[in-house]
């Protein structure tokens, strides 16, 4: 052993044992270990976007928690790290810190300019996980942007597109008009807002009674290309196979029966706009109707419209283009105001509501979305469901119950997965398209040798630079994200590969951690990659965190003001005290950042070293030769009952904490390695033992049994404590195990964790020392309600009402101990308490005690 500090200093301990794990490299994958000992963790890149939150520890911490423990009982863990710092998060970050606009400069300028911009904000990065203490291999460390990265995801696409799984589209897509990109269905969300639902009157070519629309989007009327109403409204047999006229632009459009229109909602009545919604999309196909965009790129009314042409006929041209004139250039909503203004001066507006409305917005810039045709790249996904939820369920999802959101999103696909993005700092899609005569159009990809490409820059084999156009869009970060598996197994496939033979050891790997809010990306993008590359799964397990909320149970905002700094958080209470809080919430939970569960920990770190420190001062005293607590118990070192009883409560917990974790569910384990450590070893089994460590000279043989036991049960809890509070374990295991002038194998290496084959046979003196903890506990509560020191001399303790014979019966060979521990001069059995002796019941209410104090004599 070493010397034993007189203070626990945790900044001191965070930096030595950061420092001293990365020279041992203590955390890196053995590629020479046996394959089948491998444990790999699809890691979570975190986007590069220069915010650090409490989520990150939240959520990180967990994932490390479980990859400690895999690592300590003996798999050889392969935990990379990488920083996903490519995509409109990184670019909005460059835009904001250098104040340009990316659309507004060259493609290679500005990559170069985010290259230059995001190394210090994945250095935060970096700093905030190494005080986390994460045990990830920072020798795997990797950038979704880098030459390997970009090879990867270009191979997926190259594998996709001659599979015939990728292809390219000009069909409706969902577009951001403030990033000016398209977007995949997983990055739309839904906000309900106030709306006004407007009644607005179609005329019918003809004559006869308006045709009657309700709509939220009276700007789309320029875009009309037909009225649908439902098969059973009672105007449908009146109305259907006439044409009605458009107001304001005076088209002629068509009035189609349609059974998906809702016969309830509005007038029963409805306009088809290209495009409105999805449902718009479903209707101009099913029935072909024309195609009339009246939206730009940039979500304004555009300028030049088709109207009076042979395509986009008017009654009144002139008319029409006037009011093509006056809404030019607007924006979605002040389209729609002035449309609104326009209707009321030509008495169109019959009625106005206030509704409720759900509105599809972009998940990161928060635009409405508009739905623009735009020539896009699409990986086929809406007929492939029924395998991706087959995929699915071959996973083992940890909770089980986030399967079900994972099976809802994609039952409720309703796109492809649209991945092009017409942004600057991406991977490049690997495409060229001839210009040569004869092949104009033609769609030209490179060899998997030739990877990675960028089309603005290179030239496929074979073609001069005016023969070919090169493909300006970029993928969407997500088409890289999801192949992150792949990234670290070094392939797609056999034929795209940069290491066939580490990826066919490392794929399918053994966890993915994320949160539950990107189930409907990440996780179900990675599965589709997967299923699409070789027919497989990504992981064999998913383990989905839940959401770090503010103290008061609120998401946190900066607009609430309760975000925390996560570094100020680790400078006030120190990483071990952070994590145990993080550790002690279950998988696919919320919780709170909670001051008394941060106390908690606080008073954990402390208890530990206190009780590891007294266990020290005993040991210190002489030389004992520790094997295992299993092999000491039968070399004839342990043989206290009380010793064993205590290691079989110990061998118990190792078991139930094994398996906890085993199933993934580390708060578990954590709340029975607590409970062990505080109620039996702490408060009972440290008293019941101090009488015998206070020995002077050789100790005797119940002596040395205390001695071993103190020895194993300080070394169990510091490993099973170790996951959660990687900094102190790791200090007293050095403290413990260690050697003056000598280095100490760290706790957290491979196969340090407590194996059950070592420990105590669990139900050693199991009953004898159950009855002796409580009737120690009736004997403090009789002394806690006279208000005395428990330390307070007793003249007779008595146990009333027990079926034992003898006190050997009750608690075997333990009665001198049990005079020790409550300081009691005699023990008793009795059928009923003497006579003006107080009493108490035990906890388990299974003894009655009575103490006979000893008279109290003036010091």
């Amino acid at each position: 052993m070493k010397e034993f500090p007189d203070k626990y200093k945790p900044a001191e301990a965070e930096a030595e044992c950061t420092q001293r794990w990365a020279k041992d490299e203590a955390f890196k994958w053995d590629p020479q270990a046996p394959a089948e000992t491998d444990y790999v963790i699809d890691t979570p890149p975190p986007t590069v976007s220069g915010a650090l939150h409490v989520g990150h520890v939240y959520s990180y911490t967990q994932a490390d928690i479980v990859a400690r423990y895999f690592r300590m009982s003996g798999r050889n863990v392969l935990y990379p790290i990488g920083w996903d710092d490519n995509g409109l998060p990184t670019e909005r970050l460059v835009e904001k810190v250098r104040k340009v606009r990316g659309g507004t400069m060259s493609r290679e300028d500005f990559v170069a300019l985010c290259k230059e911009v995001i190394p210090p904000y994945e250095q935060q990065f970096r700093d905030l996980f190494t005080r986390l203490a994460l045990s990830v291999d920072w020798s795997r460390e990797y950038q979704t942007i880098s030459d390997d990265s970009r090879t990867i995801s270009q191979m997926s696409f190259l594998d996709l597109y001659r599979k015939g799984l990728l292809e390219r589209r000009l069909e409706p897509a969902l577009w951001d008009p403030a990033d000016r990109t398209a977007i995949a269905q997983a990055e739309v969300e839904e906000i309900e807002r106030e709306g006004k639902l407007n009644q607005i009157p179609f005329a019918i070519e003809g004559g006869g009674e308006p045709a009657v629309i309700a709509t939220t989007r009276p700007e789309l009327i320029g875009g009309c290309g037909a009225l649908m109403i439902h098969p059973g409204h009672p105007r449908a047999k009146e109305l259907v196979g006439r044409r009605a006229i458009t107001p304001l632009y005076h088209v002629p459009v068509p009035i189609i029966a349609d059974e998906a229109v809702d016969p309830e909602k509005g007038t029963g009545i409805v306009m088809c706009c290209t495009f409105g919604d999805v449902q718009d999309i479903n209707w101009w196909r099913a029935h072909r109707l024309p195609l009339r965009i009246v939206i730009d790129r940039a979500g304004k009314m555009k300028d030049e419209l088709e109207i009076g042409s042979d395509d986009w006929p008017s009654l009144d041209p002139d008319s029409a283009k006037a009011t093509i004139e006056l809404l030019a250039g607007l924006k979605a909503e002040k389209a729609k105001e002035k449309t609104l203004e326009l209707l009321k001066e030509k008495n169109l507006l019959l009625k106005q509501e206030t509704t409720r409305q759900v509105v599809p917005v972009a998940e990161r810039s928060g635009a409405p979305l508009e739905i623009i045709v735009t020539p896009q790249w699409f990986i086929k996904t809406l007929e492939f469901k029924e395998q991706i939820l087959e995929k699915g369920r071959e996973i083992t999802w940890r909770p089980e119950y986030m399967r079900q959101r994972f099976e809802s999103w994609v039952e409720g696909l309703k796109w492809d997965w649209l991945i092009s993005r017409q942004r600057h700092f991406g991977v490049p899609l690997p495409v060229w398209y001839s210009r040569r005569p004869g092949e104009e159009g033609k769609i030209i990809v490179p060899g998997a040798d030739e990877l990675p490409v960028d089309p603005t820059s290179d030239l496929p084999r074979g073609y001069e630079a005016h023969e070919v156009e090169p493909e300006r869009d970029v993928m969407d970060t997500w088409a890289t994200s999801s192949v992150s598996p792949q990234l670290n197994s070094r392939a797609i496939s056999e034929d795209f590969a940069l290491d066939y033979e580490t990826h066919k050891r490392l794929f399918p790997m053994a966890l993915r951690p994320q949160a539950h809010e990107i189930i409907r990306t990440w996780a179900f993008y990675t599965i589709v990659k997967a299923l699409h590359h070789e027919q497989t799964i990504p992981w064999r397990n998913i383990a989905i965190s839940g959401w770090c909320l503010a103290s008061d149970g609120s998401k946190m905002s900066k607009s609430k003001g309760n975000v925390i700094d996560p570094i100020k958080l680790l400078d006030e209470h120190g990483t071990d005290v952070v994590r145990y809080w993080t550790g002690t919430s279950r998988l696919g939970h919320d919780t709170a950042l909670s001051p008394n569960t941060l106390a908690q920990g606080k008073r954990l770190v402390t208890k530990l070293w206190n009780a590891v420190k007294l266990a020290h001062m005993s040991l210190e005293k002489v030389e004992i030769e520790a094997a295992s607590p299993r092999a000491d118990i039968e070399a004839g070192k342990i043989t206290h009952p009380l010793d064993l009883w205590l290691l079989g409560r110990l061998s118990e917990t190792v078991t139930r904490a094994t398996e906890a974790f085993e199933n993934y569910e580390y708060a578990q384990a954590l709340r029975v390695t607590e409970d062990f450590f505080w109620r039996t070893y702490c408060d009972n089994y440290l008293e019941m033992v101090k009488h015998r460590t206070r020995f002077e000279g050789e100790p005797d043989a119940q002596e040395r049994s205390a001695l071993h036991t103190l020895h194993h049960a300080s070394v169990t809890l510091i490993r099973l404590f170790a996951p959660f509070t990687p900094y102190v374990t790791d200090v007293l295991n050095d403290i413990m195990l260690g050697e003056p002038g000598k280095d100490t194998p760290t706790v957290h290496a491979r196969g340090a964790w407590p194996s059950a084959a070592d420990q105590a046979d669990p139900g050693s003196f199991r009953e004898e020392g159950d009855r002796f903890v409580s009737i120690l506990a009736a004997a403090r509560k009789v002394k806690s309600e006279l208000q005395v020191s428990m330390r307070a001399e007793v003249e007779t303790l008595t146990v009333i009402g027990t079926d034992a014979g003898s006190l050997p019966d009750l608690i075997g060979e333990t009665g001198e101990d049990l005079k020790a521990v409550t300081n009691a001069q005699a023990v008793a059995l009795a059928e009923r308490a003497p006579e003006g002796d107080p009493s108490a019941v035990s906890p388990d209410e299974r003894f009655t005690v009575a103490l006979k104090m000893a008279p109290q004599t003036a010091g």
